[in-house]
């Protein structure tokens, strides 16, 4: 395990130190947020799809070498099969290319990491970590009205160049994408064409409220702190007119997302009306979890102060554990049954369409009263000598 995870660490660290060596500063900075997603996606995608060559006659097969030549889990259990002493002289090639991988990997890291000290180093101080824009025509799409655009594109801005909002933003995305190679990986193995299941009804409804918690979770991570007065002078548009962009970027950048994806693993599914009524089941509940999401939101994503210690990470998780995950468990298998019967299905639809349009309308009318801030303080606490005249 210890050779494993410093082949890994290892091949991560030689890509990313000779990536920063060959390309030019601003460019690698550009390719730094790519690089990292893609690896990250490269190693859950490994694990989740890799084939289970669990018996002899599997691993001997003509058909498993090519995955037994680039798999590197493959060689560490080869490796550590023959520091036990237990290795067949069959598989002893898979340890030998574990030792030569290890050792090519731990060459490479070690010289990018020197190479990037002597020649990086001084590019890295005097540069900053924000890649200013290039002077040039850029085309921005459009995402409904001015005010609209602007903070669903400074979302997007914010999450692609800051480092510490892609880390807390990936911690959800990755059991996201984990939930999705493996329905990936069980509808592979299935029968074509076979009907809805209830682990699939659960895996998408726990993807959806997953990214949406997760979005809402760095929005109050500030980007900049010393760029947050652009957005105070600027601030020409009613408080609602905010609070519905804010929906508008958790819907483009959560719902939509996890509503596609769940689209295309719902193609092996039949009949095809059940998965159009789960679909529908899906994006209604998107927009129920985005509208609760928003209850008590005064403030554009990334431009408040934050207030470490109020995020309470641990409570939110042994809460989903213990609360969402039995109730999501429930709703798949009621889904299930219900989406045998086009009138319940109908009726089921309806009865989220209501609870969606009544969470929107609140949220627009608790918003025409709110007040946009950019500071969050902590609350004041009147302290008394306890001091009584006698």
């Amino acid at each position: 395990m210890s050779a494993a995870s410093v082949f890994l660490y290892g091949a991560v660290l030689t890509v990313q130190g000779f990536t920063a060596l060959l390309l030019p500063r601003r460019l690698f900075l550009r390719l730094s947020a790519v690089l990292q997603l893609a690896a990250f996606g490269l190693l859950l995608g490994t694990y989740f799809l890799q084939p289970a060559l669990d018996t002899p006659a599997a691993l001997v097969a003509a058909e498993s070498q090519r995955v037994l030549n680039w798999s590197p889990s493959f060689w560490f259990f080869a490796l550590f099969n023959q520091l036990n002493g237990s290795l067949p002289s069959a598989f002893a090639w898979l340890a030998h290319r574990a030792w030569f991988g290890l050792s090519v990997v731990v060459c490479g890291g070690t010289a990018s990491l020197l190479l990037c000290y002597l020649s990086a180093m001084k590019k890295t101080v005097e540069e900053p970590d924000l890649v200013p824009g290039a002077r040039a025509w850029h085309w921005a799409p459009r995402f409904g009205s001015p005010l609209k655009t602007a903070i669903v594109l400074f979302s997007v801005r914010s999450l692609t160049r800051s480092r510490h909002h892609r880390v807390a933003f990936a911690f959800y995305l990755s059991i996201v994408f984990a939930i999705a190679l493996s329905s990936l990986k069980a509808a592979r193995s299935a029968p074509a064409f076979h009907s809805l299941t209830s682990g699939f009804l659960m895996s998408t409804l726990v993807m959806m409220c997953l990214a949406v918690a997760g979005l809402r979770s760095v929005f109050s991570l500030p980007i900049s702190l010393n760029a947050n007065w652009i957005l105070r002078v600027t601030q020409l548009y009613p408080t609602e007119k905010y609070i519905a962009a804010a929906r508008r970027t958790l819907i483009l950048l959560a719902v939509l997302p996890v509503w596609l994806c769940a689209a295309l693993l719902s193609v092996g599914f039949r009949p095809l009306f059940q998965s159009a009524a789960h679909l529908v089941l899906l994006v209604l509940m998107g927009f129920i979890m985005t509208d609760l999401s928003l209850i008590g939101l005064s403030k554009i994503p990334f431009a408040c102060s934050y207030l470490p210690g109020k995020s309470n990470i641990q409570y939110m998780f042994w809460g989903f554990l213990i609360i969402f995950l039995p109730i999501s468990m429930m709703f798949a298998k009621y889904e299930q049954k219900v989406l045998h019967y086009p009138f319940q299905s109908a009726f089921l639809i309806g009865v989220l369409a209501g609870v969606a349009l009544v969470l929107w309308i609140s949220n627009r009318h608790f918003a025409r009263s709110a007040r946009l801030y950019f500071e969050e303080l902590p609350p004041e606490v009147i302290t008394t000598l306890g001091l009584s005249s006698g």
